[in-house]
């Protein structure tokens, strides 16, 4: 019997079927090793293949994933220290695409693509708002040795094929094998990527030939299965997402999805060999897991045969590569911990997407002066809420007077204590900072990062494990506040929240609903809530809630003290002021007339500056002053007037996309913004680009640059200088609803209209080319409530679709069935489809009258009428009906139109559609039928209008479940069980 200190390769297998295929291709099986490190609980298969000594070892059985593996690979060290080589050999999903036409049974090799490594980690990384996720994990290599031996075993196979399939049937001749025996060719489908299953496959899918991809036999000289090299993608979650799988494959070049080998790289390093046994999609099933495991296995006995073992012996072993056997096993175990948990976290941040606080609090940490503010942390009132019985303040003031400032005082001062602190910025110019659910999960995932203490994080992560399913549907509001209360009853130290700017949330009334719901919660005694608002009526019931002892009025008479210390360090301090070399007496009539005239208001008072800031001269300073704007409705009134008439209309264009856009714009794409025209010469011109210095001299006073720190790196955004710009801008004719979508829609597309067709790096030199692409859809579709707006940009979107390269170039940067990810693939779908998936009815009356196929199949949801009813456009779908859309048609993701209205609850287009046609009962969909459907999604009422129109109570299925009745009875809806039963009982 060898020692342990004879074994050089370690071979790990994932599952029970991977480690009977190694097994079987032992050429002789040891008993079992003569000694084992106490803390290894590892089981291992010995034996020799050639004249190689091989240790297998399987992960404990249920158990899978990256830490998994790296844990049986650390106990492998432990108890076998010798070990040189490392193989991780077994199945995975496959990821075929052009190019790559890889097939059930064929084996994927890791291999580096480029400059990218062999094994892709796609779960771990940075998510940031509304971008898409940045992966950041880099791991090491395969050893020298066993690179070199895949180049020769491939240089062998080009030259001679392989006998891997004859080696396996010579192997398998024991009838109980014969599950690892090669299945049928005919049982190799590769379903369309829309095409998705309802429940897992318990049989091999793809009955109905308009789901599958069509592929042609392989040629006769071609090996068959295939040996494939190149990139492995790994995560701790199985792939199950045609869609998903794609979007990755495309973006780096992955051949096939697992889920250990990123857990063993870093510190096990060793070639992934993996047969293929389904197509990571929806549609997965085990028939095809033994013959991939086999041919894995084939590979990997075929690679150990071109290494010669006295080469083996002269390597390091795997420890010596990476350190001490003590500090490779502490290193490892720490490894296993923090792989877990900052792959769990980026799993729940990217599931939360949680807006950061950050820049608007270092933004008016910039912008305060230094001991404003001196006079709210000081006061009694405040101190009691710190420190005393008080728990909740609000603090109300007037637009303008700096309310966001004393809240960038209140977090310094709290950093001070031994405390938790959350906070929160609303924000009218960013769509993330708006709602009271983007608070909860912003303080949610505060309140998660500072507190690491299992007890409390139990409550999220059993909100996303559970409740939420590992991430696929998204919490509801209660839930979050459920959650967070629960954390916030768990925190060891007193917690603060504070909320800036109540009055730039879109949901006034739940914040107060919430308010109140934290006033009445004796269990929150921990916490302590500061909030700043405008008095709006919205707000009138605070006072009654929290007590009006608890309601803050900002002190004017130190406000404007405060002012008055502001403007004076402005005219001591700043360049533009000192330079002047201004008279003693007009310094001090600028710091009383501002600092007096602002009565109040910081904002007021920074604009009287910001224009004298620009005077010429000493003359036009003392003129100024004595002209001062009474207030900030004309203070800005005036900016808009003194726009420089050369930058106008670009200035009020770049205006409208900082009003109306959901985000703030980068830098770069504002540039963009500017230089795109409709006046002559019309279009987008690289030489328009205005310098980053001459951006703000288009709207001066009204925009401001801020400098914001991303996983990618510093960026510059473009924000409107104040929330009263926006209020005031709206209520002026050219920034209201139907004129800003018509330029928006227009300088969108002109935009794309202007970048070259297949130009390599259009997201590097055309930066708004992203937010273009996507910005149109969304202002097009709120210009449908405008007769006019709506006639108006319809030429321009007809334009767009009727330009081959521009529509093509538009698939690719965004595709609106796939809103969250960029496509990477041209559209697949009608002109006529896409608009009428987007709700442009005039769009689709015009593609109507001009010959458009109404049925023609394509794209997510196979038809234009599926399209409309998916996304609710009752309008749409009536007008596709007049012009002869075929009610019953079949394909895409729901099957037909019929079950997309059920699916997405439009109970109005499912009483359109059946009025119109539709059959209740056709069979073979997404769901068996459309009553299976209105049942599998909850909607009572949708069932009771099937089976009013005549739905087959009794109809039997060959899905999970045989009848209707059944998967409601299993789904335990109470209510729809109960009126099947009505039904079945009058049918008999």
């Amino acid at each position: 019997m060898p020692s342990n200190s004879e074994y050089t390769i370690g071979w790990i297998a994932a599952i029970e079927t991977e480690l009977v295929a190694a097994s079987l291709f032992l050429d002789e099986a040891h008993g079992p090793p003569e000694s084992q490190d106490a803390n290894d609980s590892n089981v291992y298969k010995l034996g020799s293949m050639g004249r190689h000594k091989v240790v297998i070892a399987c992960l404990p059985q249920s158990e899978y994933g990256l830490s998994s593996a790296a844990v049986v690979a650390t106990n492998m060290l432990r108890s076998f220290p010798n070990i040189r080589i490392g193989l991780m050999v077994g199945i995975a999903g496959g990821a075929p695409r052009d190019g790559h036409d890889i097939r059930l049974g064929d084996v994927v090799v890791s291999a580096r693509s480029g400059a990218k490594g062999a094994v892709f980690q796609y779960d771990y990384g940075k998510a940031i708002q509304n971008e898409p996720f940045t992966y950041t994990q880099l791991l090491n290599q395969p050893p020298a040795i066993l690179r070199a031996a895949v180049t020769s075993l491939s240089a062998q196979h080009q030259q001679e094929g392989h006998d891997f399939e004859s080696q396996i049937a010579r192997i398998l001749q024991k009838p109980r094998l014969k599950k690892y025996r090669r299945p049928p060719p005919a049982s190799d489908k590769l379903c369309k990527p829309d095409v998705v299953h309802s429940s897992s496959c318990t049989k091999v899918c793809g009955g109905n030939p308009e789901h599958l991809v069509t592929r042609e036999p392989r040629d006769e000289d071609e090996d068959d299965p295939i040996v494939h090299y190149g990139i492995i993608a790994s995560a701790n979650q199985l792939m199950k997402d045609a869609e998903a799988r794609d979007r990755l494959a495309a973006e780096h070049d992955v051949l096939c999805f697992e889920m250990e080998a990123a857990g063993l790289m870093n510190n096990f390093p060793c070639l992934v060999i993996r047969g293929i046994c389904d197509y990571s999609d929806s549609h997965k099933n085990k028939e095809w897991q033994g013959f991939a495991a086999m041919m894995a296995a084939a590979y990997a006995k075929a690679l150990l045969g071109v290494i010669v073992p006295d080469r083996i012996t002269a390597e390091r072993t795997i420890n010596e590569a990476i350190g001490s056997v003590e500090r490779k096993v502490n290193m490892v175990e720490e490894k296993v911990t923090t792989l877990q948990s900052n792959a769990h976290i980026e799993n729940i941040k990217r599931w939360l997407s949680p807006a950061d606080p950050s820049t608007n609090a270092n933004r008016a940490k910039g912008l305060r002066h230094p001991g404003t503010g001196t006079w709210l942390l000081e006061n009694h009132k405040f101190k009691e809420w710190q420190d005393g019985p008080c728990r909740q303040l609000w603090l109300r003031a007037l637009v303008g007077c700096g309310k966001t400032v004393l809240c960038a005082a209140v977090l310094e001062q709290l950093a001070q204590l031994d405390c938790l602190v959350l906070s929160f910025f609303f924000d009218f110019g960013d769509a993330a900072k708006q709602t009271r659910d983007c608070m909860l999960r912003a303080l949610v995932f505060q309140l998660y990062l500072n507190q690491p203490e299992s007890q409390s994080r139990e409550y999220l992560d059993k909100l996303f494990q559970t409740i939420c399913k590992g991430g696929d549907r998204q919490p509801s509001g209660d839930e979050l506040w459920e959650c967070l209360k629960s954390m916030l009853k768990t925190a060891r130290k007193k917690v603060y929240i504070v909320l800036d700017a109540l009055d730039e949330s879109k949901t006034r009334r739940e914040l107060t609903m919430w308010i109140k719901d934290v006033v009445s919660g004796p269990e929150l005694h921990q916490l302590h809530l500061i909030f700043t608002s405008r008095p709006e009526p919205d707000f009138d019931c605070i006072p009654s809630l929290i007590g009006r002892d608890n309601c803050l009025e900002l002190d004017k008479e130190a406000v404007n003290a405060d002012i008055r210390a502001y403007v004076l360090s402005r005219l001591e301090n700043d360049d533009e002021f000192v330079n002047k070399k201004l008279p003693e007496d007009l310094i001090e009539d600028i710091s009383n007339r501002i600092g007096n005239g602002a009565d109040g208001m910081f904002r007021w008072a920074s604009c009287q500056l910001q224009t004298l800031s620009e005077c010429a001269s000493v003359f036009d300073i003392r003129s100024a002053l004595r002209d001062l704007p009474r207030d900030l409705k004309e203070t800005y009134t005036r900016m808009v007037e003194n726009i420089p008439e050369p930058f106008e209309k670009a200035a009020i264009r770049l205006l409208t996309f900082l009003v109306h856009c959901e985000r703030p714009l980068k830098l770069s794409e504002g540039k963009d913004v500017i230089a795109t025209t409709e006046t002559e010469p019309e279009g987008f011109d690289w030489d328009r680009r205005p310098f980053d210095e001459a951006v703000l001299r288009h709207c001066p006073g009204m925009i401001t640059i801020i400098l914001v720190q991303t996983y990618e790196g510093i960026i510059y955004e473009l924000h409107l200088a104040h929330f009263s710009i926006k209020e005031f801008l709206l209520g002026r004719t050219n920034f209201e609803i139907p004129t800003a979508c018509i330029c928006i829609v227009k300088t969108c597309l002109l935009y794309l209209t202007f970048i070259p067709k297949y130009y390599d790096d259009i997201r590097l030199d055309f930066p708004l080319a992203q937010l273009a692409a996507r910005l149109w859809t969304t202002h097009a579709y709120q210009a449908q409530a405008s007769d006019e707006a709506s006639k108006e940009i319809t030429p321009d979107v007809v334009k767009l679709f009727q330009s081959y390269g521009t529509f093509q170039l538009w698939g690719q940067l965004y595709q609106p069935e796939y809103p969250k990810y960029p496509s990477l693939r041209p559209p697949s779908g009608s002109g006529l489809y896409y608009v009428c998936f987007m709700g442009l009815k005039e769009v689709a009356i015009h593609f109507l009258h001009n010959g458009a196929d109404v049925n023609a199949q394509g794209a997510r949801y196979g038809n234009a009428l599926q399209a409309a009813s998916c996304q609710g456009h009752a309008d749409i779908v009536i007008l596709l009906l007049e012009n002869g859309a075929d009610v019953n048609a079949r394909g895409g993701r729901y099957g037909n139109a019929l079950q997309a209205a059920i699916c997405e609850y439009y109970t109005d287009i499912v009483t359109l559609l059946l009025e119109n046609g539709a059959d209740v009962n056709l069979q073979g969909c997404y769901y068996k039928s459309a009553l299976q459907a209105a049942i599998y999604e909850g909607h009572t009422h949708i069932v009771r209008l099937l089976l009013k129109n005549g739905a087959d109570v009794n109809a039997k299925g060959d899905g999970e479940f045989q009848s209707a009745y059944e998967i409601a009875r299993n789904l335990y809806n109470k209510d729809i069980v109960q009126l099947l039963q009505h039904y079945r009982r009058k049918t008999q």
